[in-house]
């Protein structure tokens, strides 16, 4: 077994939930710390849980370090209640962690799950944070930055969300008729975003790459990815 550490936030989420279980499947990390505000279901001797307080997550600095930073952490406006709730999660507490990443000698990779639509001058408020989180991320120039930008993500949630549930139904119905580029603009699994950035991490590829919903699919059912010059770009 290897001797890398994984550290995931977000576990309790769709995609970090996934991603733990494709990590306990394998043999690549000696061990996994979980970073949140509660503990996931799932129990392995390989995991370790650093219960916090987000708002007080540069306390936690010398408890926190690992190879590969797995930040899966994001809510909605629903959950969030108000802009400046929603900005505090998918933007401060990001790039708190991403920061502490850079400052931790330990650390090769940094992966994060974003959106699709993530565009920093968007006149949607969820897609403008995502945008600004992903250019304030490229501008720490981490060893090697990974952003993931699934669509819509399929796959349980504890939260019931209507417009999700409503999406998943006509993403049903609709994927017989979309063809060619349109594609890559409709649901993924969210088992198929953490095998991809699980086999992405396995490459060890350096440097700023962004990863988008057709490159994810291959990747989580091929099991391989060999970098960015072997893969057809989702523009």
């Amino acid at each position: 077994m290897s001797s890398r550490t994984a550290l995931i936030v977000g576990a309790t989420g769709l995609v970090g939930r996934e991603l733990l279980n494709v990590l306990l499947e394998n043999d690549h990390y000696s061990k996994i710390l979980i970073v949140g505000r509660s503990s996931p279901s799932v129990k392995d001797n390989r995991i370790e849980e650093l219960l916090i307080n987000f708002d007080d997550l540069a306390n936690y600095k010398d408890q926190i370090s690992a190879n590969d930073y797995y930040c899966c952490i994001g809510t909605t406006m629903e959950m969030a209640k108000s802009k400046e709730a929603f900005y505090r999660v998918d933007f401060t507490y990001t790039m708190e962690l991403a920061k502490m990443s850079k400052e931790d000698s330990m650390c090769d990779q940094f992966h994060i799950v974003s959106s699709y639509g993530a565009n920093a001058q968007s006149g949607l408020f969820y897609n403008a944070v995502k945008g600004q989180v992903e250019d304030a991320l490229k501008e720490l120039n981490l060893r090697a930055l990974h952003i993931f930008q699934p669509s819509l993500l399929l796959g349980y949630r504890k939260n019931f969300r209507l417009w999700e549930e409503l999406a998943k139904v006509a993403s049903g119905v609709l994927s017989f008729f979309i063809i060619g580029s349109r594609l890559k603009f409709w649901a993924i699994e969210g088992s198929e975003v953490a095998r991809s950035m699980f086999y992405v991490a396995l490459s060890g590829e350096t440097g700023t790459h962004v990863h988008k919903p057709l490159e994810m699919k291959r990747i989580a059912h091929t099991k391989e990815y060999k970098g960015d010059n072997s893969v057809t770009a989702d523009v």
